[in-house]
């Protein structure tokens, strides 16, 4: 793959507001970020030596994020990375073990300093100003790739493919069916209706029940905090993992649809570490949301959340779900905790047809759609 090629479908996925006077200053801080994920990574690498397994693959991931940055900043100016390459005529660093790193460090922050003052401006002369800078940080980052001993192109491809991965389509289809060839009583339902009934139990606490077609589900549920946050609510978050991703060990033990035709899938997708690792999830999801209003009016979840909770799933059917459907499946989630906990119950329309999971007024009851 050309660097040109690279940044054209590169800057396709860049929702960066240009025309707000702090926002367009994403790409030089994204650059800033990025550049210390890689050292960090090249650090284990010297700390760990080969005890750490994942270096190769995570230094693919991490100069891929920078070139995406300076990528986005070149077509804001619009630059040609291949021209800035032919056009710059930068010496290559010395020999030495980490030269190479740390002229990638210095050649970025005279690209950092130059780009951090233009703003919005885009005129002639600033555009000028940025190409000088920014042909000598591409030149070192191409280079140190070569140190690194890294192919371009697999850079390029994997950093196309996490960020196609991160924003997805925006049309919606169908939740993927995990358990099409196993009989119906042991696959989730892709349509049902769930009660959330809220109720005192003992002095200064609550407990939420589950009720589907008039019959408790599940376990009785309290916040287990000092702190009234809600979470007695959290099956919100399993039931929009069934409705965008087709997915949820949890949801089946509770409904008793587990796949135990096949003791292998039973034991490892449907068994109880798959259901500790989506609670693992749900409740880490949840920290990082109390720190972000609940995730109310947010567009994107942390791309640091959602690269975690791929290495969670890791060996479950649920990892071919890509980044955007796991965003979607936890804003889902969300929207409905947030109703319930407002209302002090409520239903819950599971629907995996169109991935939604609706909140209804606990007067309008719950059947099976």
């Amino acid at each position: 793959m050309k660097l040109d090629e690279y940044q054209r479908k590169a800057f396709l996925t860049a929702r960066i507001d240009w025309q707000d006077a702090r926002k367009c200053h994403i790409p030089v801080l994204g650059v800033v970020g990025e550049l210390g994920s890689l050292a960090s990574e090249l650090k284990k690498q010297l700390r760990d030596g080969q005890s750490y397994n994942h270096v190769h693959r995570n230094l693919i991931e991490e100069f891929g994020d920078l070139l995406w940055y300076i990528s986005a900043i070149a077509s804001r100016y619009q630059l040609s990375l291949e021209g800035l390459v032919a056009e710059t005529h930068s010496s290559a660093p010395s020999r030495g073990n980490l030269a190479h790193v740390y002229g990638m460090v210095s050649a970025i922050a005279a690209l950092v300093a130059s780009t951090a003052e233009s703003g919005k401006d885009v005129a002639p002369g600033t555009r000028r100003r940025i190409a000088k800078a920014l042909g000598p940080a591409l030149h070192a980052v191409l280079f140190a790739i070569r140190r690194e001993g890294l192919n371009l192109t697999s850079v390029l491809s994997k950093s196309l493919q996490k960020v196609t991965g991160v924003f997805g389509s925006e049309e919606i289809r169908p939740a993927r069916c995990f358990d099409t060839n196993f009989p119906v009583y042991e696959r989730l339902p892709r349509s049902i209706a769930v009660q959330f009934l809220e109720r005192a139990r003992g002095a200064g606490r609550v407990e939420v029940v589950l009720r589907v077609n008039g019959m408790n589900m599940g376990d009785r549920l309290t916040d287990n905090a000092r702190k009234d946050d809600g979470y007695r609510f959290h099956d919100a978050f399993h039931l929009a993992y069934a409705a965008v991703l087709g997915w949820s060990p949890v949801v089946r033990s509770m409904l008793r649809c587990k796949r135990k035709s096949d003791p292998g899938v039973d034991e490892v997708q449907d068994g109880a570490r798959a259901a500790i690792v989506e609670e693992a999830i749900a409740q880490t999801v949840f920290d990082y949301a109390r720190s972000h209003s609940m995730l109310n009016r947010l567009d994107r979840i942390d791309n640091g959340i959602l690269k975690l909770i791929q290495r969670m799933v890791h060996g479950l059917e649920v990892r071919k779900c890509a980044l955007h459907e796991w965003q979607r499946a936890i804003f889902v989630g969300f929207e409905a905790f947030r109703a319930l906990k407002r209302n002090r119950g409520g239903s819950l329309i599971l629907d995996a047809e169109t991935r939604t999971l609706s909140y209804r007024d606990a007067d309008d009851g719950a059947n099976n759609g």
